[in-house]
Order: structure tokens, then C-alpha cells, then sequence
């Protein structure tokens, strides 16, 4: 376990906390009763904690395009949080500029550039030809 299995999995926990807990949430109808928003909150901090500790062990072992599949999962899921935080923040136009599609989008993109740019190798090695 180094830095960047550590990384991997707190950006695996945070990616899976999001989507475990809007799962949830949606399974047992938003709206619809009040204690419903936090067994989602409580079932994604759950499943989140456990993925990552994982991929925290786990992710050393993994080659091949798993690398990048997992780098893609654990930023888009950051990223996203980023993003959210900045209209939390009140950062000038990011209401305006981050509609919610927008705001998927972008996470999206950054999730696909950080996997390409995993798959080309790390710092300081030659990328093999293709």
C-alpha cells in the first residue's frame, strides 16, 4: 500500500459513496418520506468505505486495462465533488456555467483524460510504440 493505492481508493470510495447513495435514494422513492435521503447518505458512506479499503488493498495487483478503468472511476467521482463544491462556495458563475448535465459531462471528460493519460505510462518512462 503506497500514496497512490491510498488515492485510488479514496477517489474509488468517494466515486461509489455518490452513486450507491443516489441508488439508493431512487430505489426507495425520493420525496416520498424524509428518512429516505439519509438511509441513502448511510448506505453510500457503508458501501464507499468498504470499496475503497479494497482498492486501497487491492489495487497493486491489478494490470492491464483495470488500471485505467479504475484511475477513470476514482476521478470522475472527485471531480465531480470538485465541481459541486465550487457551487456550494458560491465561486462566481459556476451556478450559471454547471448545469447538472454540464456538470456530469465535465466529470466524464476528466475521468477519460486521466485514464488516456494513465495508459501512456508514468513519468519518466518511454510509452511503447504503438
Amino acid at each position: 500500500m503506497n500514496a497512490r493505492t491510498l488515492a485510488l481508493g479514496a477517489g474509488t470510495a468517494v466515486t461509489t459513496f455518490l452513486l450507491a447513495g443516489a441508488a439508493t435514494i431512487e430505489l426507495l422513492g425520493a420525496g416520498e418520506a424524509p428518512g429516505v435521503g439519509i438511509v441513502g447518505v448511510f448506505v453510500g458512506v457503508l458501501v464507499g468505505l468498504l470499496a475503497g479499503g479494497l482498492v486501497s488493498v487491492y489495487a497493486d495487483r491489478l494490470s492491464g486495462i483495470a488500471v485505467p478503468t479504475l484511475v477513470a472511476y476514482a476521478t470522475f467521482g472527485v471531480t465531480f465533488v470538485v465541481i459541486a463544491g465550487t457551487s456550494y462556495v458560491n465561486v462566481p458563475g459556476a451556478d450559471d456555467v454547471f448545469s447538472f448535465p454540464v456538470h456530469v459531462g465535465v466529470s466524464v471528460v476528466v475521468a477519460l483524460a486521466a485514464a488516456l493519460l494513465t495508459g501512456r505510462g508514468r513519468l519518466g518512462e518511454r510509452a511503447a510504440p504503438v
